[in-house]
């Protein structure tokens, strides 16, 4: 997996802004379906070639250095007023990208309803593989969304910077009982794969797709060990090495019905 650097997370950022995927947006490039996704997660092309900066830049109405990659001196950050909700009259319609040839016409979700964002939710099994929660853009490569979710802009602004992140998620078996019943739904943040602070997580630890507290072991550092915790208190606590394990993103919050 790459380094999500500058340029990638912008790309990131004015795709799902723009409700748009990686698939669209590489067919539209005239480029190979996963041509966004492999530059994307796995550093290939390392560096964005100028005539693909240029063609996205014309896309999205930002400047073509945004793609550069930030050791590069042109390189320029991607303005606060590129993403939606802002000055929207300097930034174009996307034109839907092209079909290959015998192909159906794309088709495009329509877009969310003013003030809201939509988050995707995900029906994943806990016996699934440690990449069953696909990338919140790149959905053609995984699960397909069962439902979505509509919040406000404002309202996630105050907990996260980065709202195209999340996923919903529904939870499944009891070890996180009482906190996390089976069948509630969590919104994960994806983009957190890091444990700290301790916090709830979904991860693959090896034996299955888990939901579970993770707090790091201080003073183990060859390797980084990591102590993976249920709640429920009839299930142990375990250890793992950190490399061992694949952190899929932060639980940061859930529906309770009352």
């Amino acid at each position: 997996m790459s380094v999500l650097t500058p340029s990638r997370y912008a790309l990131l950022r004015l795709i799902a802004d723009a409700g748009s995927n990686l698939k669209a947006e590489s067919l539209a490039l005239g480029r190979n379906h996963a041509y966004l996704q492999q530059y994307i997660h796995k550093g290939t092309p390392q560096r964005l070639p100028e005539d693909v900066r240029e063609a996205l830049a014309r896309r999205f109405g930002v400047s073509a250095n945004v793609f550069r990659d930030d050791t590069d001196p042109n390189w320029e950050p991607l303005a606060p007023g590129a993403l939606n909700g802002t000055d929207q009259s300097r930034r174009p319609h996307l034109a839907a990208p092209r079909a290959p040839f015998g192909a159906a016409p794309i088709e495009h979700d329509p877009p969310p309803t003013e003030g809201l964002f939509r988050i995707p939710e995900y029906n994943v099994a806990p016996q699934a593989g440690p990449g069953a929660v696909p990338s919140h853009v790149a959905v053609e490569d995984g699960p397909q969304p069962v439902d979505h979710w509509f919040l406000p802009r404002r309202f996630l602004g105050a907990f996260t910077d980065s709202p195209e992140s999340l996923v919903v998620l529904r939870v499944a078996g009891d070890s996180m009982e009482p906190d996390y019943q089976a069948g509630e739904r969590v919104l994960v943040d994806m983009g957190h794969r890091t444990p700290s602070p301790p916090g709830v997580y979904v991860l693959w630890d090896g034996f299955g797709l888990v939901l579970k507290r993770l707090e790091i072991v201080y003073g183990a550092t060859d390797p980084v060990m990591v102590q993976i915790m249920s709640i429920n208190p009839g299930y142990p606590t375990y250890t793992r090495a950190l490399d061992e394990v694949h952190i899929n993103g932060r639980v940061v919050g859930k529906w309770v019905w009352k």
